[in-house]
C-alpha cells in the first residue's frame, strides 16, 4: 500500500464514474482538479505517478478526454519552477523575518496575484476564527500568513521551516519526507476517512518510524515544548498534511489548518480546510514571498537559518506581497 497504488486505484475508479456517462459540472470540475494534480506534480519533479497511470491503463490520456467531452479545458499549467540562487551567507530566520514584517502596509501592489493575496487574507480570517492559542507558519509556503498575523498583532506566533531539508537534515535520510506521508495514503487506501479515526492510525504508525529516527521526534518535541500555550494551530498550505500530522502526533496541543487540499482528502479533512479551490494551490505556493525570496540552509542550537534570494528583482517582488497581505490585515484590525 502507498501513494501509487492509493492513487492507481483512485484514479481508476474516478474514470469509470465519469466515462460513459452524462457529465455534472461539479464532475468536470472534479476531473479538471485530478489533472491538475498530475500537472502540480510533475512541476514539482515528480512525474512517475502520471507515468504510472498512462502505462497502466492510459489514465492521463482518458482524463483529458474527459475534460474534453465535458466541453472543458484543464486549469492552466504554472510554469516549471526555475533553479532561483541565493546568496552564499546565512541570515538567522528570526531577524529576517522581523526586517520582513517591518515592510510598510501597501494596496497598490502592481501583480497578477492581488487577487489570490486577498484570498490568503480571508483564509488568515478563517484561521483567526478558528483558532486561538499559539500559531506555527510553516515556511515557506505560508509566509504571507505569517506576515498577516504579525500585522495584526497576534501574539503567538512561530515561523518554522519544518519541510523537506529540514527533516532531511536532522533524519539523516533524503525522502524522509516520503517516509512520514506513507501512512496518509495507506489510511486513504483502506478507506478511513474519518478524522479521528485517522488521527490514531497515522499516531500508532508514526510512532514506529520515530522511534527509528529518535533525533527527529527529540527536536520537534523541543521546539514544540518552548510553545507556552494550551492550543497550538499549525498553518499549512495544503494537500496531504503530512507536516501538521507529524506535530499533531508528537504534541497533543497541536491542531491545524490548511487553505486546501487534494480532491481525494476532501472528505478526510474537511474540518481542516478553509476551501476546496485544488487548483489555486500550486499558485499560492509559488507566490515570489512564499517560493524564492529565501531557502533552508541550517539548524544550529534551536535557531532556523536561511538563505537569502540573490536577485533584487524578487526581493522587490516579495515585499510588495507582504505589503499587500499587511494592508489587508490592518483593514481588519480597524473593523475589530
Amino acid at each position: 500500500m502507498g501513494f501509487l497504488s492509493f492513487n492507481e486505484k483512485y484514479y481508476a475508479a474516478k474514470l469509470d464514474e465519469f466515462e460513459g456517462h452524462d457529465l455534472t459540472d461539479g464532475q468536470i470540475y472534479e476531473a479538471k482538479q485530478l489533472f491538475k494534480v498530475l500537472c502540480d506534480l510533475a512541476d514539482e519533479g515528480y512525474s512517475a505517478l502520471g507515468d504510472d497511470l498512462e502505462s497502466k491503463f492510459h489514465g492521463v490520456k482518458r482524463l483529458k478526454e474527459v475534460i474534453k467531452r465535458g466541453g472543458a479545458q484543464p486549469f492552466p499549467i504554472s510554469p516549471r519552477a526555475i533553479q532561483h540562487e541565493y546568496g552564499a551567507g546565512e541570515r538567522d530566520l528570526r531577524g529576517f523575518l522581523d526586517e520582513l514584517t517591518s515592510v510598510p502596509p501597501s494596496d497598490d501592489i502592481q501583480t497578477e496575484s492581488a487577487v489570490l493575496i486577498e484570498d490568503i487574507a480571508k483564509y488568515c480570517e478563517w484561521l483567526d476564527g478558528n483558532g486561538g492559542g499559539a500559531y506555527i507558519f510553516l515556511l515557506r509556503d505560508c509566509l504571507l500568513p505569517y506576515a498577516y498575523f504579525a500585522a495584526k498583532g497576534r501574539e503567538g506566533l512561530y515561523a518554522y521551516p519544518i519541510g523537506r531539508a529540514f527533516l532531511r537534515d536532522l533524519s539523516g535520510v533524503g525522502d524522509f519526507d516520503d517516509i512520514i506521508r506513507l501512512p496518509i495514503y495507506c489510511a486513504a487506501e483502506e478507506g478511513i476517512t474519518d478524522f479521528t479515526e485517522f488521527g490514531q492510525y497515522f499516531k500508532c504508525a508514526i510512532a514506529k518510524t520515530l522511534r527509528t529516527y529518535p533525533h527527529v521526534k527529540d527536536e520537534l518535541a523541543r521546539l514544540l515544548d518552548a510553545i507556552p500555550y494550551e492550543k497550538i494551530t499549525v498553518v499549512e498550505s495544503g494537500y496531504c498534511g503530512t507536516m501538521p500530522m507529524l506535530l499533531s502526533a508528537i504534541d497533543d496541543r497541536v491542531d491545524f489548518g490548511m487553505y486546501t487540499t487534494a480532491p481525494f482528502f476532501f472528505e478526510l479533512y474537511k474540518d481542516k480546510t478553509f476551501c476546496r479551490r485544488y487548483e489555486q494551490l500550486r499558485l499560492f505556493e509559488t507566490l515570489y514571498s512564499q517560493d524564492a525570496l529565501f531557502e533552508y540552509s541550517s539548524f544550529k542550537e534551536g535557531k532556523f537559518f536561511v538563505k537569502i534570494s540573490a536577485d533584487d528583482g524578487i526581493l522587490r517582488k516579495a515585499k510588495e506581497e507582504i505589503a499587500s497581505i499587511k494592508s489587508y490585515a490592518q483593514t481588519a484590525k480597524a473593523e475589530v
